[in-house]
């Protein structure tokens, strides 16, 4: 879905990425790569799937774009177990696939306890916020901010009630006048439903399709209705 924000077009996409056609630039958060180790690590035995899955969607999004840079939005690797042999090949033969694409890390909370990615990678590491075009690149979102800005971390989510006690929840992208916060790209992640502020858009996505959700504020009482 085609929005326009801060004059430029972007691409929201039900991958759970944005992309800056005019830069050919993919941005995403909270990949959390080898998340899975850590749980291992206390003896919960889970596969690294939803690593080697999401690398594979990474790989679809990159073709399905044709995108020269990407920039991730914080929390890179998940924890210091995530640096396994396991991990690192995962991530050295995906970066084989694309040796030309530009890689930038936005430090997360996480990537500060992991450490950098392996510099085998060529990721270009950055403490927040990094400037791009108008916008600043970050991981944590603001309360206040002057600038206008993508940030990650919350992992947002969102959920819609029908009848009776029918309801669905997703992860989304939350779109403001001057920040987006965009959903968690890994998928053994969680979700965190978002608090509303006004002139917010909502749009959800299960991975397949991108639902606007229209968003009703109620002036007099202070509150959302969608």
């Amino acid at each position: 879905m085609k929005i326009s924000w801060q004059e430029e077009e972007l691409e929201l996409l039900p991958e759970k990425a944005i992309f800056w056609s005019r830069e050919k630039t993919l941005f995403l958060a909270d990949p959390h790569f080898g998340k899975a180790a850590s749980f291992r690590k206390v003896g919960i035995p889970i596969s690294e799937a939803s690593c080697e899955n999401d690398l594979v969607n990474l790989s679809l999004l990159v073709r399905k774009t044709s995108a020269q840079t990407i920039v991730f939005l914080g929390d890179f690797l998940h924890a210091r177990t995530s640096r396994s042999e396991l991990i690192k090949t995962m991530l050295f033969e995906w970066r084989c696939q694309f040796p030309g694409i530009e890689l930038h890390l936005i430090r997360g909370n996480h990537d500060l306890k992991s450490g950098d990615p392996w510099a085998e990678l060529e990721i270009k590491c950055h403490n927040e916020p990094m400037r791009m075009c108008s916008w600043d690149c970050r991981h944590h979102p603001l309360n206040d901010s002057s600038i206008p800005y993508f940030a990650g971390h919350l992992h947002p989510g969102y959920s819609l009630h029908g009848k009776g006690r029918v309801s669905v929840r997703s992860a989304c992208f939350q779109v403001g006048e001057k920040r987006i916060i965009l959903p968690a790209f890994g998928s053994f992640t969680g979700l965190q439903n978002i608090k509303l502020e006004l002139h917010d858009q909502v749009f959800m996505t299960d991975g397949v399709n991108i639902l606007k959700v229209p968003i009703i504020h109620n002036v007099c009482k202070g509150k959302w209705h969608h």
